[in-house]
């Protein structure tokens, strides 16, 4: 929602005229920052059915979180159009230039869907590769606030939760063979890497693999027969007084912890 009667300064005398204008553009810039948080929802969980991918977590000390994530997607939607078209072909074959019209219609939504993500600078590429996939590549940096007591944003890859003695539970959601993914008879290959600045500790995990030492990682593949999406309960290093909170993240004492789920 734009700030409404907001002004900068140097706007303090303008006109009415120009205080409308300058909403205007606010609740634009607002809406294009909104859809492309959607748009980023839509790769990290929802309208993309990750197929082949692999994903590399880093947990700083002081919560802030980087990922890449590269592979392979399917939307569902283009997909399950392709297969009808090639149902249908081999029924019936087609003129190329009515199989090429059908094909176009067929991945429309897909089309619509990779242009939605052209604008969010955290999406190295997303590219068509035929059949509904896609091939993708995302580098994005993200933060656990410790003031928050749960949180499971859709735009974010990791859901988390704060115990009272300021450990928090860590869930990759989407690191797990899902529904959609079954009903359109993909086998997911998927690996998931998580490792941890020096001075956070690991109290619980699912890895597969655990490391030896605080400079390794902690790893799970993901494929048939994965049904619990990978989590690590840690405990960040106390905050010290000339720490500064993480970028993005304002000053909120204790009493003011509460929920972020969207």
């Amino acid at each position: 929602m734009a700030a409404r009667g907001f002004l900068p300064p140097l706007l303090a005398g303008d006109s009415m005229l120009k205080t409308q204008e300058l909403n205007a553009a606010m609740t634009r810039s607002n809406f294009t920052h909104f859809a492309l948080i959607l748009a980023l929802a839509a790769l990290l969980a929802g309208c993309w059915v990750p197929e082949r991918y692999t994903t590399r977590i880093k947990i700083e000390r002081d919560g802030t979180y980087k990922v890449h994530l590269e592979g392979t997607a399917v939307h569902p939607e283009s997909y399950r159009a392709m297969k009808r078209l090639e149902a249908e072909v081999a029924r019936t074959p087609f003129k190329p230039e009515e199989l090429k019209k059908r094909q176009v219609a067929a991945l429309e939504p897909l089309m619509k869907a990779i242009a939605d993500l052209k604008g969010d600078k955290r999406i190295d590429y997303v590219t068509s590769i035929g059949d509904g996939r896609v091939r993708f590549s995302l580098d994005g940096v993200w933060v656990l606030n410790r003031n928050v007591l749960v949180s499971s944003e859709l735009a974010t890859p990791i859901d988390y939760s704060v115990a009272a003695d300021g450990t928090m539970r860590l869930r990759v959601k989407d690191a797990i063979v899902g529904a959609e993914a079954r009903a359109l008879g993909l086998q997911t290959d998927g690996s998931l890497t998580v490792t941890l600045a020096e001075g956070v500790e690991v109290l619980e995990h699912n890895a597969q693999k655990a490391p030896s030492s605080h400079l390794g990682s902690y790893r799970w593949s993901v494929g048939p027969g994965a049904t619990q999406a990978p989590y690590l309960k840690i405990r960040l290093p106390a905050v010290e007084a000339k720490d500064a909170e993480p970028a993005g993240q304002p000053h909120a004492p204790a009493a003011q912890k509460g929920l972020a789920h969207h």
